[in-house]
């Protein structure tokens, strides 16, 4: 979980996303009705990571989507979002904890990490929902928190913590292109900057309505993302790639 201390830090910036998220909800016509999507979805996720040190390479690695699923103890994934008229708000929500232990000579080294990724934005469609094309900016949160417990015959010879967060500015775009009775293609882009060096996002879905009404939505697609990251020496660069799948509900 967010450690106290972070959230403290934290909690003015997470204030003003949300306010930033959902004042245009507030500002648009009253006489018009929210409109609900809560999307929870899974990304089988590929991971690569490079490690440096000064900017000299220190380790790395990939990790498989069924080696992440082995460690995963805890995990979800949820996109809400609320809108009326030509503005939207929404959340972005991954959490994921995972437990892992190596041997380093006669040490065991047992490893929980705990992280989160949030984005909140504002979303502004130009021509409505009909015109399929939403601009939206606000922020991107990343907490990653890894403990080290080092373990000789049972008896524990310390712990070591690495805690860290970033917040950035985000922006970006998506557009829904409907090429056929049910189906939809729901894109989206977006980066962000400040307290990281940088993230790039895309991702591309298809969207298949079901229901009597056809509102709800069985959702397949890809999404790609690089995130890198400064700590004091170290440099960590992320790629996450992978199938995404989900089932979105609109009220």
């Amino acid at each position: 979980m967010i450690s106290q201390r972070t959230y403290r830090a934290r909690f003015p910036v997470w204030l003003l996303g949300f306010m930033l998220t959902w004042a245009p909800l507030t500002a648009s016509s009253a006489a018009e009705p929210l409109q609900w999507s809560v999307t929870p979805y899974l990304w089988a996720t590929k991971i690569n990571v490079d490690l440096k040190a000064d900017g000299s390479p220190i380790g790395g690695g990939k990790i498989s989507f069924s080696d992440l699923a082995d460690t995963t103890d805890a995990s979800f994934q949820v996109i809400a979002e609320a809108g009326r008229g030509r503005w939207s708000g929404f959340a972005d929500v991954t959490y994921l904890k995972t437990t892992d232990s190596s041997d380093i000579d006669v040490v065991r080294v047992k490893t929980e990490s705990k992280s989160w990724v949030v984005d909140m934005a504002a979303a502004f469609w130009p021509a409505g929902e009909e015109g399929g094309l939403s601009l939206f900016a606000g922020m991107r949160y990343t907490s990653m928190d890894d403990e080290y417990k080092f373990v000789l015959d049972g008896v524990s010879l310390g712990t070591r913590g690495n805690d860290r967060s970033f917040t950035d500015a985000l922006v970006g775009a998506r557009y829904r292109y409907p090429f056929a009775e049910r189906w939809v293609l729901v894109s989206r882009i977006d980066g962000s900057f400040g307290d990281s060096e940088g993230t790039f996002q895309v991702e591309a879905l298809l969207r298949y309505a079901v229901g009597k009404r056809q509102q709800n939505g069985i959702l397949f697609g890809y999404r790609y993302k690089e995130a890198d990251f400064k700590s004091g020496r170290i440099e960590e660069d992320f790629e996450y790639k992978g199938p995404l799948a989900g089932f979105n509900f609109r009220f």
